[in-house]
């Protein structure tokens, strides 16, 4: 049975849009506009600069950085559920965030969410705070 973490809040709220926060350097668009079936057949249109580059090390070559990465990301994806349905979030919206179950990325087991920015707005996939 996959546990996942109590969730009872959503991410901190940064008032900033999400280009924005590539301008910042936090964020990079995802090139891929492949839509997830876990996310509410959504794609993921950016992705947190520090998640990316954790996926980006797994890579055997630096040829293959940016391809592994991105199946790995996939990979999250399908795993993914709604926040909504994980014990202490029952009151949170549906399909505004999914959550994974703590995995093997780097050293360290972490936690990715996916958040969506808005009704139908981009999904942003980053380390759980």
């Amino acid at each position: 049975m996959t546990r996942y973490p109590r969730m009872t809040h959503h991410p901190p709220d940064d008032a900033r849009s999400p280009e924005q926060l590539v301008a910042a350097g936090l964020l990079r668009r995802h090139a891929d506009p492949s839509p997830h079936p876990t996310l509410g057949h959504s794609p993921i249109a950016y992705v947190a600069t520090a998640l990316w580059a954790e996926l980006t090390a797994l890579a055997i070559a630096p040829s293959a950085a940016e391809a592994t990465a991105t199946a790995l990301l996939h990979a999250l994806a399908d795993r993914a559920v709604d926040a909504a349905l994980a014990p202490g979030n029952e009151r949170a919206p549906h399909d505004d965030l999914y959550v994974t179950d703590p995995a093997h990325i780097g050293r360290n087991r972490r936690t990715v969410w996916f958040q969506r920015y808005g009704p139908h707005g981009p999904i942003t996939a980053a380390f759980a705070p």
